[in-house]
């Protein structure tokens, strides 16, 4: 379970030229961190270096579900809305989902996922209409365990989060110097 983090950054799609330095500053600040980029542009030696830089540091880095054909078999996995609606059982010793609805996070708490990102909680370009701060807490009251919230967030967010029932806060614009 994630409960000492109060922001977990989310690599953006597009690799941007100057991501391992940011993922060495990333390193100091924040203990995880959401390895989600494009499939076009995934390597394993990407990965390999990702997960080096930040486990020299004591963090963790949680692959993406997105970027797998077979979820099993990773020490820790982010599940996509649809991955999670689609599991019936884990496989990894840290497993968290991205949920955008009440459905969603009961389906997590079945599983016994270790977090939950809710999200968009504000208006964000190509995504789902934004829940806002009312429906986040309604909807982090169904979880049992941390909530994170996502979506047009900047980290100045955390307060309000907070007093909202999130656990923090994640997000790729507002830890990424980089547009997708």
């Amino acid at each position: 379970m994630i409960t000492e983090a109060s922001f977990i950054p989310i690599t953006p799609k597009k690799i941007p030229e100057n991501f391992f330095s940011l993922i060495e500053k990333l390193s100091d600040t924040s203990k995880y961190l959401i390895y989600r980029v494009d499939v076009m542009d995934f390597s394993s030696e990407h990965w390999n270096k990702t997960k080096e830089i930040y486990e020299n540091k004591g963090g963790k880095v949680i692959l993406n579900s997105g970027l797998v054909k077979n979820i099993s078999g990773h020490e820790s996995l982010h599940l996509t809305s649809r991955d999670l609606m689609e599991t019936n059982q884990l496989s990894s010793s840290l497993t968290g989902a991205s949920c955008h609805n009440k459905k969603e996070v009961i389906k997590a708490a079945q599983l016994g996922l270790d977090y939950i990102f809710i999200s968009p909680i504000k208006n964000v370009v190509n995504k789902n209409p934004a829940l806002g701060w009312e429906k986040f807490s309604k909807l982090a009251k169904l979880f049992p365990g941390p909530s994170f919230a996502l979506g047009g967030l900047k980290q100045d967010d955390l307060r309000i989060a907070q007093e909202n029932g999130a656990q923090g806060i994640a997000g790729i614009s507002g830890f990424f110097q980089s547009s997708e």
